[in-house]
């Protein structure tokens, strides 16, 4: 077994800061010692080092004052460290050591730290570890000073939790609650299932009714499809014979339009033919207008070329002269320079002023030829305009021409809208007319259904529903009320009911005064002690202790009523009464004596109004209050009545005491006199209880009527539904006529309105033809071709004079370079001397070479320029003839394509008015095909062709379309779908139902066993706890002690009473007994308790203060015997224990410090450091 070895303790309380080392042993061991000196620290240091943190258990007002502070001359941290030893040989504690050593070391800042084996671990772990082994700190193995004193003091509420906390209980509260969590749920989601049950239920209810609604819906309409069938034949065979009419008439129109389409074909190929023709022309006069601009850039160049060849061929060939001339003469002529030079001055002068008139001559020329050329150019712009005009004329006179074809074509299809808006203003009169009838029909037919529908007695039939459930709704809250009231008055009259029985059966003295209190006047009862006497808490002990027999004693004025008063109660045969006159009571005033403990007279600290001042004199007057019991003990034996402030009354000169510990004023008058009102309550609630029925009586007869209304609304309902939707058909119809009917009127007013635009129309285009024909007119007239004619010959005339004065140029030109060249003999003649004349001949032989090449290359180039200017004249002279017919050409391409197109408009108009014609019958043969196929389809449905035989069909399609009608206002379209989808999952939910209760079921018997299991374990340890309660009181004193359940049907939420019977005594409750005997009652139920979870060692901290020496004998014999199993530490004054014990210590102080003395043997002692 597990058991604690050593303790080693340095620095802890009174241990100073050196080891002390106490080795234990199995079995008793007994610590003992003077007081104060620190034989109890032991066993505080145990249990400090197995992790106790309350500084109050180990007597202390925190853990620092744990650490040792007498040697106040220690240098060095100040801490306290203990070591406690365990032999663990049976491996209780789940270490693998045969030794375990567990250690706590605390500073001064109250740290404390934990050591398994040297390892350091947490304090969670120490705890887990000695709970393991039933030796933790939680289980009444550690006994401190006090805690049999708590215990004794312990009422019966805190002796069950101490027995349920002992037992374990807290696991089954735990899964109870987590059960019931789980019940809960189950209830919920079995209530959400019972209630989506109810409402399936229902719905499938309404749904075969819808269902089979439905399926007469279907049969109606499958036969009215079969007669629409045959009405649609007759139909059928009409629509096609008007179709055969207009296919012919199509077929006629399609073979006009195709001839005149192709003869328009023919037209506009033409017209395209002659505009490409005109437009070909337009092109090449512009191609010959810019080809003559052309040539006559050409000539102008080519002109000059030849001028400037011819120029130079004559200037070469008279140098080439002069050359051969002057090389002869140059001798000559150097010889005679000097002799001649003023004539050649003269010459000079003379040749220059010819070249000056040359040249006046040809700028003259220049300027002529300049200004004929401009003419031609303005003459050539004038024919380009010209040209220009005549296409813009001709634009203009087209586009007349399309705004002329345009209007035409517009007053065509006026005239055709014309006709059609009258034929459409026709039908839609004669549509009119017939909407008008069937309105007539339809209004007379809603004004017979409003009638009925308004004859419907619905609302009568809802406002008497209406009532009946205001009033059942009435009776029901009623009904809930009243058993709700029922309920709780019948608990409580049968709770007070039980009381007074109870009460009446032991016929205490309170039932005496409930029987007096009603007639107290009559009787001369002034009143009760207990009513008219007050005090203050901290001497209730002591009043009462005194007064408990004259507590509830009647008052009365006199001692005649005093009589009179015994005689009633004798005549009612009351159990018990005591009465006090006031008239009777002397006066008195007791002395004080002088001694210590005394507080004074107990009277002077009870309170009452001063009439009942005897009273207080009478019963507290001669009642000594003392400070303690040994005190008013004292009192009684010099001769006094007294009583210490807690309770404890000695009369005078006895050694008896009466003790009031907690005694109360009983309340049992009050029970007592309720119950002629308890009995009126039951009375009542059996009334009550009549009317509830007869309200569930009247309840059931309005349901009744409440349902037998409900099928007459149904069939009312059902009547006013048919006629309502059969009112709002024909409301609707009439609406859809009366929108049709509005709707033609306004057609009709658009199509007069647009018909009286028409003639306005028609006169506007008639005016706009006539307007654009006499514009195409003017515009022609307008138009000259004169001005073309006078152009080209004025052209031709300008080209002849441009040849001319080209000619004339030239020959000045040739002038001119002959003059230049005598000017440059003539200067050469003077500025060269005769040196330079040498030079000059050598310089013109060489010269004559080159201006012979270049003649030959001048000449060659001339004769080319010849021969270009003959074709560009021959060119010229071409184009100018051409351009004097083009405007002829132009007007005749103008009147081919106005007489074609004139017979193109003519048949576009008819083609027109064929495409319009056309158009309608298109639109009719759609419709006709449409209505066709529709026909057909429905005869296709039911498999049927336009050969079976039809009749008259419309009574019966009337007659069936009504009921299908009334019943579509309430037709669900889906409701057999419905109905097999919500039957199939009403079964499913049945099923799921079926499981939700067989899972509550379990839940339920799952806490009932929980709770069968918890009440068992209780039980199981309430019967160990009583049977060693009874045999260790036996054996300590002969006695007897059990335990008692208050409710043995509610244990958990009553007490147990703990009995103690001493031998030659009557049985009393533990805290009704003497401080000795409280302590005595106190430690065998701490025995008994251990008994539940056995532990291996037990540390007792003097429990045997307060027991006499036979008791104390009676404890060690019983601890002696426990301890052959186990250890007990057990620190006691009491010799009876010392001797029991196997290994004692003895504890004394030296200087401040506790010193441990072990005894083995009583022979010699043994100093242990």
């Amino acid at each position: 077994m597990v058991f604690i070895k050593k303790v080693d303790i340095f620095g802890f309380k009174s241990f100073g800061f050196k080891t002390t080392t106490v080795n234990f042993e199995p079995g008793l061991v007994s610590i003992s010692g003077p007081n104060g000196s620190g034989k109890s620290n032991i066993l505080d240091a145990i249990i400090f080092a197995m992790g106790e943190n309350k500084a109050r258990v180990m007597r202390q007002p925190n853990l620092r004052s744990l650490i040792h502070d007498i040697d106040g001359s220690r240098h060095g941290p100040k801490l306290t460290r203990v070591k406690v030893q365990f032999d663990n040989s049976d491996r209780k504690i789940p270490v693998p050591y045969d030794i375990v050593n567990v250690t706590r070391e605390m500073n001064d800042k109250g740290e404390s730290e934990y050591y398994l084996e040297g390892k350091k671990i947490n304090r969670n772990r120490i705890l887990d570890i000695f709970d393991m082994a039933n030796a933790g700190l939680n289980q009444l193995n550690a006994v401190q000073q006090g805690t049999v004193t708590k215990i004794s003091e312990m009422t019966n509420e805190e002796k069950r939790k101490t027995l349920e906390d002992l037992v374990g209980l807290t696991a089954f509260d735990e899964k109870k609650a987590e059960a019931e969590k789980t019940l809960n749920q189950a209830d919920q989601r079995l209530e959400v299932a019972m209630a989506k049950m109810g409402e399936v239920k229902k719905q499938i209810d309404e749904l075969e009714i819808e269902r089979n609604l439905k399926m007469r819906h279907e049969m109606i309409g499958h036969e009215l499809d079969r007669f629409r069938a045959i009405e649609a034949t007759g139909k059928l065979r009409k629509i096609r014979n008007e179709k055969s009419e207009k296919e012919e008439k199509q077929r006629t129109d399609l073979s006009e339009k195709e001839q005149l389409e192709k003869s328009q074909s023919v037209l506009n190929s033409e017209i395209e033919k002659i505009e490409e023709e005109k437009s070909a022309f337009k092109i090449k006069l512009d191609a010959f207008q810019q080809a003559k601009s052309g040539i006559d850039q050409e000539l102008s160049t080519e002109q000059g070329k030849y001028t400037d060849a011819d120029s130079q061929i004559k200037t070469s060939k008279k140098r080439l002269e002069d050359i051969v001339g002057r090389i002869p003469d140059i001798i000559n002529e150097l010889e005679k320079m000097e002799q001649n030079q003023g004539q050649v001055d003269s010459e000079l002068e003379e040749v220059k002023k010819s070249i000056q008139e040359i040249k006046s001559s040809k700028n003259s020329i220049d300027k002529k030829i300049e200004s004929n050329d401009s003419e031609i150019k303005s003459v050539l712009e004038r024919q380009s305009e010209l040209s220009g005009q005549k296409n813009i004329i001709d634009k203009k006179i087209q586009d007349l021409k399309d705004q002329l074809h345009d209007a035409k074509l517009e007053n065509s299809q006026t005239l055709t809208q014309q006709k059609n808006v009258q034929n459409k203003i026709d039908s839609n009169i004669k549509t009119q007319m017939s909407v008008a009838a069937e309105l007539k029909n339809l209004k007379e037919s809603s004004e017979k259904i409003s009638k009925v529908t308004s004859n419907n007695n619905s609302n009568d039939i809802e406002l008497k529903i209406s009532n009946l459930s205001e009033k059942r709704e009435k009776i029901e809250n009623d009904i809930v009320e009243l058993e709700l009231i029922l309920d709780k008055s019948s608990k409580a009259g049968h709770r007070y009911n039980e009381k007074i029985k109870l009460v009446k059966d032991v016929m205490h003295e309170d039932y005496t005064i409930s029987q007096l209190k009603s007639d107290a006047k009559k009787l001369g009862i002034v009143g009760f002690v207990y009513q008219v006497l007050s005090w203050n808490k901290q001497y209730e002990r002591a009043i009462l202790a005194a007064c408990a027999d004259w507590i509830k004693a009647a008052i009365v004025p006199d001692f005649e009523t005093l009589v009179s008063l015994a005689q009633v109660a004798r005549n009612k045969k009351l159990p018990k009464l005591k009465i006090i006159p006031l008239n009777a009571i002397p006066e008195f005033r007791m002395k004080t004596p002088k001694t210590p403990g005394l507080l004074g007279i107990l009277s002077d600290y009870v309170k009452c109004d001063r009439e009942y001042l005897p009273i207080v004199r009478f019963l507290f007057g001669n009642i000594i209050l003392a400070q303690t019991g040994k005190d008013a003990h004292n009192l009684s034996k010099a001769g006094y009545k007294a009583v210490s402030i807690n309770g404890e009354f000695f009369e005078s000169k006895t050694n008896a005491v009466t003790i009031d510990i907690n005694s109360k004023i009983s309340k049992l008058t009050k029970i007592i006199s309720q119950s002629s009102t308890v009995e009126g309550l039951l009375q009542t609630i059996t009334l009550l209880r009549k009317h509830v029925q007869k309200k569930k009586s009247n309840l059931k007869k309005i349901e009744q009527k409440q349902r037998y209304l409900m099928k007459q609304l149904q069939v009312s309902e059902t009547e006013r539904g048919n006629a309502t939707h059969t009112h709002s058909t024909l409301e609707s119809q009439i609406k859809s006529k009366t929108d049709l009917y509005n709707t033609l009127s306004q057609r009709i007013s658009d199509l007069r309105t647009q018909e009286e635009r028409f003639p306005t129309k028609i006169i506007q285009n008639s005016s706009s033809i006539e307007s654009l024909e006499q514009r195409i007119n003017l515009v022609r007239q307008n138009y000259s071709d004169t001005e073309q004619t006078t152009i080209a010959n004025k052209l031709s005339f300008l080209n002849e004079k441009k040849s001319s004065l080209n000619t004339e140029r030239s020959a000045i030109i040739k002038q001119l370079s002959e003059k230049e060249a005598s000017i440059a003999v003539v200067e050469d003649r003077k500025k060269l001397r005769r040196s330079a004349l040498l030079q000059e001949q050598t310089s013109m032989s060489k010269e004559k070479t080159e201006l012979e090449s270049i003649i030959t290359k001048a000449q060659t180039e001339m004769n080319e320029s010849s021969e270009k200017l003959t074709k560009l004249r021959d060119k010229e002279q071409e184009l100018i003839s051409t351009s004097g017919t083009s405007v002829s050409t132009l007007s005749e391409f103008d009147s081919q394509l106005n007489e074609r197109n004139t017979k193109e408009r003519t048949i576009t108009s008819d083609i027109n008015k064929l495409a319009l014609e056309l158009d309608g019958l298109k639109r009719d043969l759609t419709e006709i095909k449409n209505q066709e196929s529709s026909l057909v389809k429905i005869l296709n449905l039911f498999d049927l062709d336009d050969s079976i035989e039809i009749f008259d069909v419309g009574p019966s399609i009337e007659a069936l379309e009504k009921e299908q009608n009334a019943l579509a206002a309430s037709l669900n379209t889906v409701a057999p779908k419905r109905y097999v989808e919500i039957s199939t999952g009403y079964r499913s939910m049945s099923s799921r139902k079926n499981e939700l209760e067989e899972e509550r079921n379990s839940i339920v018997e799952f806490i009932e066993s929980v709770e069968k299991d918890k009440r068992q374990t209780f039980l199981d340890g309430f019967d160990t706890v009583d049977k060693e309660i009874r045999e260790i009181f036996t054996r300590m004193n002969g006695g007897n002690a059990w335990l008692e359940l208050e409710n043995e049907d509610d244990i958990f939420n009553s007490g147990i009473d703990y009995f103690i019977q001493f031998q030659n005594k009557p049985k009393r409750e533990s805290t009704s007994i003497s401080g000795g005997e409280k302590t005595l009652a106190a430690v065998v139920f701490v025995l008994a308790l251990q008994k539940l979870k056995p532990s291996p060692f037990y540390l007792f901290d003097e429990i045997d203060a307060h027991l006499d020496g036979p008791n104390s004998a009676s404890l060690s014999k019983i601890v002696e015997e426990r301890s052959k199993g186990s250890q007990f530490l057990m620190v006691s004054l009491k010799d009876t224990v010392v001797e029991k014990a196997k290994l004692i210590y003895g504890v004394y102080p030296k200087n401040g410090v506790s010193q441990v003395v072990t005894y083995k043997d009583k022979r010699v002692p043994t100093i242990t450091t």
